[in-house]
């Protein structure tokens, strides 16, 4: 069946996993024969818990979920179940390296957005995670565009699907966008922990670095900074922003001035030295004649490279 993509999406986003996983062909492989790409980038944990719940049960409840890409079987969703497996096998439980799986051929696009989604079934996100995950959204959507998987109707924008399947609103993604983008080291360390919500780390992005790394220390530091201070801050930067502006545009403006003065004075004088040479030019020797010839063509050359148009004549 070919792939749908919207079809995919309105999956993710009615959280019905059985609708993506339908048209998937049931395999067993060698657990080391499962590919863990790099698409995969949220941290694991409780991996031993797991580890001795499978044990326990003697198999995997749930198989893993694979793409079969240019004919390679990458793990598209099961990252911590692989790894429990990877975990008793190495401790000598080799009755459990063989692991139930189901497939499907897919082309690296459509296994980065199958990754995505079987992230989103299966995980609890922080704001953190979802500003990774709103990213990983974008880029794969954007690939999927330049490949014609997705094609926008007019007035859509990849960051209204990228909500859409979220769950949230366009602002929420475009304040992931800027924390990603535009903060600095520290506000995002403080953002991961948690000590800085979602909006306060957003409007902290927006600051000039050194007043970031401030907020971020006195945030460490163990200081409550509202996300409305933060807001009042970014205002008044930006008040003072437009006033220097609009005083260098004030300065520029008597300078532009001055300088075309300058400018027209030094046309006049070249002009005027032009049109002498038109009264004395007999008494010219053959080598300042030669000297202007070569002037000339040196003219025409900096004309034509410089794309400048004509001035007119001395006559």
């Amino acid at each position: 069946m070919a792939f749908n993509i919207k079809n995919l999406m309105n999956a993710a986003t009615t959280g019905e996993a059985g609708a993506i996983e339908k048209d998937f062909a049931e395999i067993r492989l060698d657990y080391e024969k499962i590919i863990v790409t790099k698409h995969n980038k949220y941290s694991m944990d409780e991996i031993e818990e797991l580890a001795a719940g499978i044990e326990m049960a003697g198999c995997l409840h749930e198989p893993l979920i694979l793409g079969r890409v240019n004919g390679e079987y990458w793990l598209a969703s099961g990252h911590r179940r692989r790894a429990a497996i990877e975990m008793l096998v190495q401790g000598g439980a080799e009755n459990f390296r063989v692991v139930n799986c189901r497939y499907k051929d897919m082309t690296e696009t459509e296994f980065r957005l199958h990754v995505l989604i079987g992230n989103a079934f299966n995980r609890h996100y922080t704001d953190y995670d979802k500003m990774i995950e709103a990213e990983e959204w974008k880029n794969a959507l954007k690939q999927a565009q330049r490949e014609k998987l997705l094609i926008l109707e007019h007035g859509e924008r990849v960051r209204d699907y990228v909500a859409r399947i979220m769950g949230t609103s366009a602002a929420v993604i475009g304040d992931y966008n800027r924390i990603n983008k535009n903060a600095v080291p520290e506000v995002k360390e403080q953002f991961e922990k948690g000590e800085m919500g979602v909006t306060a780390a957003a409007a902290a992005s927006q600051l000039p670095e050194s007043e970031q790394k401030e907020i971020a220390g006195r945030v460490a530091a163990g200081e409550d900074i509202k996300a409305q201070e933060i807001r009042e801050m970014v205002d008044a930067k930006k008040g003072e922003e437009k006033e220097k502006r609009s005083i260098a545009e004030q300065k520029a403006d008597q300078m532009s001035d001055t300088d075309t003065n300058e400018e027209e004075k030094e046309n006049v004088r070249r002009l005027h030295a032009l049109k002498m040479l038109e009264k004395y030019y007999i008494y010219m020797s053959d080598e300042e004649v030669g000297i202007l010839e070569r002037m000339l063509e040196d003219c025409k050359r900096r004309k034509r490279e410089y794309g400048l148009d004509d001035v007119g004549s001395t006559v």
